[in-house]
């Protein structure tokens, strides 16, 4: 899946050109740089692939998802719902704003269920923020429309599945803002980095200035010479990684086809197997097929199905035990929520058995990842595997 699988020599030349020009600042050295600006080349090539009016390039997923909820305006004890089956960084992201996160459940999509959201809202809730993990969108109609009833804001977590859509559009483009995420695993990656996009003229510009110590930016002037619209951050992108993702988004439509390409071999080798299902999708068209996940029924056919793929010479995940992605195991956030309430801020105290209908699933969930540039005899192999697990499981 990661997209340095696609690394060749068009990103090497990316890179010298810029240390060829010595211009590794995105803002710097207005006067001696020809008009060259990478990162803002960036910005503007994935808001006209997504089809967002503004694109902020950043330098980290995580940051994306801190800048967009500091433009808007999320304070200490305010709430937002999101997803426990995530990344770590969505709930950072909340808490570094002094927010407090209120974990939905998650369905056979592995997204958050929308049947859960609705019982979670109180007068501190703020907004809503679905997660689109593995590269599939969360069913965003149904949550838009309990977010419309209930005036809250509609957000996106999206740095899972840049290049996924819902009904057409890409996920990202339907909240208020959306992340993308440009780590080494992601299928657009520039090494450490990331996106916001929006529409919001006005969020967008907050967001801009936030992310780089409050500058109005100014072509025009020098850098010092810029007035400040207030405090903000250091979260900016470099021209190195602007290069490498300029080439990358060129490459983005190709890597999406080659994923579900590979993902339709496995399937199609596998077959039909009674009692063999696969994690059900909002919109199955528009995933980016980076993994493939089976729900079985129940945690021991799991356990079974997961040692017979091994021995057939294909590992296969639980993601119950995905300690990267499942808030069962953090920890760290229960450790926070300790003093948080400790400073008389109400928060949940994060309990396993308080994510039991997730664990349900998530217990039963066997997943594989799908690569990029894998072999017809890799992807077979993987065939092979399955079956001998449903086998094994079923």
């Amino acid at each position: 899946m990661p997209g340095f699988e696609l690394f060749d020599h068009r990103e090497i030349d990316a890179v010298a050109d810029v240390i060829g020009r010595k211009m590794v600042h995105r803002y710097s050295f207005n006067d001696c740089r020809d008009g060259i600006y990478r990162v803002e080349e960036f910005e503007n090539a994935v808001a006209e692939m997504v089809g967002s009016r503004f694109c902020l390039a950043v330098s980290s997923g995580t940051a994306a998802l801190y800048v967009g909820l500091k433009a808007m305006g999320i304070e200490p004890g305010d709430r937002i719902i999101t997803s426990p089956f995530t990344f770590i960084a969505t709930v950072e992201a909340i808490t570094e704003c002094g927010a407090v996160p209120v974990f939905a459940d998650v369905d056979e999509s592995l997204n958050m269920d929308p049947r859960s959201v609705e019982p979670l809202i109180d007068d501190r809730t703020k907004a809503v923020m679905p997660v689109h993990m593995f590269g599939s969108a969360a069913d965003m109609d149904p949550i838009a429309k309990i977010c419309s009833a209930h005036g809250l804001t509609l957000l996106e977590d999206s740095c899972q599945a840049m290049g996924a859509t819902y009904k057409g559009r890409y996920v990202g483009t339907i909240g208020a803002w959306g992340p993308y995420s440009l780590d080494p695993y992601k299928l657009l990656t520039v090494g450490e980095g990331g996106l916001v996009v929006t529409d919001d003229e006005e969020l967008y510009r907050t967001m801009e200035y936030a992310h780089d110590h409050g500058h109005v930016h100014d072509k025009s002037i020098d850098r010092g010479a810029e007035r400040k619209s207030g405090l903000g951050m250091n979260f900016r992108m470099s021209e190195i990684q602007g290069a490498i993702g300029l080439v990358q988004v060129d490459k983005m439509p190709g890597a999406v086809k080659a994923l579900r390409e590979n993902k339709a071999k496995v399937l199609k080798s596998v077959g039909d197997i009674p009692g063999l299902v696969r994690r059900s999708f909002a919109d199955q068209d528009g995933e980016i097929a980076t993994q493939l996940v089976y729900i079985l029924p129940d945690g021991e056919s799991a356990k079974r199905f997961q040692a017979a793929s091994g021995e057939a010479g294909v590992g296969c995940g639980i993601l119950s035990g995905n300690t990267w992605h499942y808030a069962r195991h953090w920890d760290s956030l229960r450790d926070w929520a300790e003093r948080t309430r400790a400073r008389g801020i109400d928060a949940p105290e994060y309990l396993p058995e308080d994510m039991a209908v997730t664990e349900g699933i998530l217990s039963r969930a066997v997943v594989y990842g799908i690569g990029v540039t894998a072999s017809d005899e890799s992807l077979e192999t993987m065939a092979k595997a399955i079956k001998a697990g449903a086998a094994a499981a079923l």
